[in-house]
């Protein structure tokens, strides 16, 4: 997955001083967020070349079903005896008194300018055409698929970076007001310190706790920077460029997944698995193609030219047409051929298998945490609760003697952290639902637009 390269980018960025213009910006939904990323992404324009390459090398493998068609034209000078008898045939100069013994023994030299077509056409190529254009079509096939699943795993990253973004976002909100609350109550407590009402052994160590709150704020602000900032790098826009974002994450409507169901998908679907079984067709065709190597080979050929001494004079036309067949009796390299064609295609048979336990692996892995996320939401969600009422019930309390100055700030920071273990559950079960999806090979955009509906985005 790209979490890790999502996770690395962003400690990069964090140091990052970018000026974020909160004013009327643009809003900025998952939909327009994946859209964005799906134009800009250089992995998937990658794999769209690969596409391109594939169905330039299918014509090339093609072009052996075509007839070839050269333009041949040359230009020589000679007195070999040989050379200089067939020169005069082919410009119709010969004479009688060409045939004095002196002339054909020690002629004198002559020129000769030739200028032609030549056509080759393969009727029966032992086969080596056909196995070669079809191995290349399921290279074209296996291309697609590459770059299918490289378009869901831009959508995979672009669903991974914006949840995160907006979890950073309802954070640092949620944060900033605890903070607030905080500096609040020490500066009340501060002032009963200095009239005598409060311990100063609790002040101090609510300075403390205090503190703790202001670096949870500052971290957080400027993971809020990086993130959006890693948002405009995935979209190719400017760093500095700011746009509005949803400050919640819906949880009621994240669906639960059934393994086999979700494992029979993926087998069935995942391009990637789909991308390595083409290329093992491919390799097979190349097997055949090896194979069938001891097969004749058949083909038609053509020459015509005209031959003169010199540029304007008049000179003769000749044509040879014939057909041409060969049969390899020893060819010691086929054997070698066949073994390396059928190695390959098993290899890739064991890269296939690999990859389909690689996939149940995951998916059985990330189900397990999904259902974690899930049981532990409810526990978080009731410990937010409890929290809130805590701190609800704590400051009249403190207000009124009966708690420190530390008990209550102590309230706000489990309050704190009660929140972000929800709010970070929520975005796991969301996120969780988007691998699953991706696992599966199903992350595509009806999945999209339903997972943002689901999330309320």
């Amino acid at each position: 997955m790209r979490h890790h390269i999502l996770s690395i980018i962003t400690v990069g960025l964090m140091m990052t001083s970018v000026s974020w213009a909160e004013d009327q910006t643009p809003p900025l939904s998952l939909e327009l967020f994946t859209q964005k990323v799906l134009a800009y992404y250089p992995g998937l324009k990658a794999a769209h070349g690969d596409v391109d390459v594939a169905l330039a090398r299918q014509m090339q493998a093609k072009a052996g079903f075509w007839p070839t068609l050269d333009l041949v034209a040359g230009y020589k000078v000679t007195n070999d005896p040989v050379d200089v008898f067939g020169t005069l045939l082919h410009q119709e100069r010969f004479t009688s008194s060409d045939f004095d013994l002196k002339r054909l023994n020690t002629p004198d030299r002559h020129q000769d300018l030739s200028a032609g077509v030549r056509l080759d056409l393969p009727l029966f190529d032992a086969m080596q055409t056909i196995y070669r254009a079809r191995a290349a079509g399921e290279n074209v096939k296996a291309a697609g698929s590459d770059e299918a699943f490289t378009r869901m795993e831009a959508r995979l990253m672009a669903q991974d970076a914006y949840l995160n973004a907006v979890t950073l976002r309802e954070l640092a909100m949620v944060v900033n007001e605890v903070c607030k609350s905080a500096d609040a109550d020490l500066q009340k407590a501060k002032d009963l310190k200095d009239r005598g009402m409060v311990l100063g052994a609790d002040y101090y160590a609510a300075r403390v706790m205090s503190g703790e709150l202001t670096r949870v704020k500052n971290d957080l602000a400027r993971q809020d920077k990086a993130m959006r900032a890693l948002l405009n790098i995935m979209m190719g826009e400017s760093m500095a460029k700011a746009w509005a974002l949803p400050v919640s994450l819906q949880a009621e409507d994240v669906p639960s997944e059934d393994a086999s169901a979700l494992m029979t998908m993926a087998l069935a679907r995942r391009p990637d698995l789909q991308a390595l079984e083409l290329r093992l067709k491919a390799l097979d065709m190349d097997v055949s193609r090896a194979r069938a190597g001891d097969l004749p080979r058949v083909s038609v050929f053509a020459d015509a030219a005209g031959d003169r001494d010199k540029v304007f004079s008049s000179g003769g036309k000749n044509f040879t047409v014939g057909l041409k067949g060969e049969l390899a009796l020893f060819d010691p390299a086929r054997a070698g051929r066949v073994r390396e064609a059928q190695a390959r295609a098993q290899r890739l048979g064991y890269e296939i298998q690999s990859l389909k336990d690689d996939i149940q692996r995951a998916i059985t892995g990330e189900l397990a945490r999904q259902e974690a996320w899930r049981d532990n939401l409810v526990v978080f969600k009731s410990m937010s609760e409890d929290a809130r009422q805590a701190v609800t019930f704590m400051v009249p309390l403190y207000s009124e003697g009966r708690r420190s100055i530390k008990d209550l700030i102590e309230a706000r920071r489990a309050y704190l952290q009660a929140v972000e273990a929800y709010d970070k559950a929520v975005t796991g079960l969301w996120l969780s639902r988007g691998r699953l999806l991706f696992m599966a090979g199903a992350l595509d955009e009806d999945q999209m637009k339903q997972l943002t509906q689901g999330a309320g985005l």
